[in-house]
């Protein structure tokens, strides 16, 4: 076409030489085929474009998928963490619930043993109470009974310690001769007065190997001594510092047939009533 146009402009123009045709023909053919190559050009332009925009749409297509895929996981993932949140809360509650009724139960049995203990040492500690009050009595009694019977003693022993007159004498020295003959016949009297020594015929005995005893404890060496010899009364009982508790016992039933523990059974109430208030 181009060609055509040329030749056209070329035949109302001046006549061309051979040369000159010659170069218009070679331009008219490069024209040519720089024009096929430019369209050839732009089909493979167009081609590419096309295929890249396909990719394109590929790409996005596959790209929407992927998308709308991790939506949906995202949206599964938190359904499923939801439902294990819930099931969670309701595991821990339930739990949470289990654990408050065992603490319940516990703490209500623990109150009951408590309990239970406080009754028992309750009991025990009345118990020992009125152990106590018993045993407090008891020993206020006894202590009355003690200082009832110290007070017996005591003026028994008062009773018994007064020297009496007639227990006391007084005794020279003889001359030695003398002095002798009576030690033997304190040796000689003494047997007989240990044999009978409770008769009732014997009395006079008694009173002779007591005047030999005064005799025989007397030092010969002396001019003259004083001898304490105490009668066959108070020979025969025991002092006050060698009363046994039996001892006391016995004589305080034996006074009381006598009939002196009337005055020993009033004063010993009359102890234990002061003891008791």
């Amino acid at each position: 076409m181009e060609r055509t146009l040329i030749l056209d402009t070329q035949q109302g123009a001046l006549p061309l030489s051979p040369t000159e045709e010659i170069v218009e023909v070679e331009l008219t053919d490069l024209l040519t085929q720089s024009h096929e190559e430019m369209l050839g050009l732009q089909r493979v332009f167009e081609a590419r474009m096309s295929e890249a925009e396909r990719t394109r749409e590929e790409y996005e297509h596959k790209h929407a998928e992927e998308m709308q895929s991790l939506q949906e996981e995202l949206a599964n993932s938190r359904l499923a963490m939801d439902r294990i949140k819930q099931e969670l809360l309701d595991s821990t509650t339930r739990k949470l619930e289990d654990m408050h009724s065992a603490i319940t139960a516990s703490q209500r049995a623990i109150e009951a043993s408590m309990k239970d203990q406080a009754r028992y040492w309750k009991s025990i500690c009345e118990e020992l109470v009125v152990e106590k009050r018993d045993m407090a009595q008891k020993v206020a009694e006894e202590r009355g009974k003690y200082t009832a019977l110290k007070a017996h003693l005591a003026s028994h022993d008062d009773a018994s310690a007064r020297p009496s007159l007639h227990s006391r004498a007084r005794i020279r020295d003889a001359p030695g001769e003398e002095s002798v003959a009576r030690m033997r016949l304190c040796e000689l009297s003494s047997p007989a007065s240990a044999l009978s020594p409770l008769a009732p015929g014997n009395q006079g005995s008694n009173e002779e190997s007591a005047t030999c005893a005064s005799v025989c404890g007397t030092p010969t060496g002396s001019s003259s001594g004083l001898v304490v010899v105490p009668d066959a009364d108070s020979v025969s009982e025991p002092s006050s510092a060698e009363v046994s508790p039996t001892h006391s016992s016995s004589s305080g039933s034996s006074v009381s047939r006598t009939g002196k523990p009337t005055t020993f059974r009033r004063y010993y109430l009359a102890q234990k009533r002061v003891v008791l208030h």
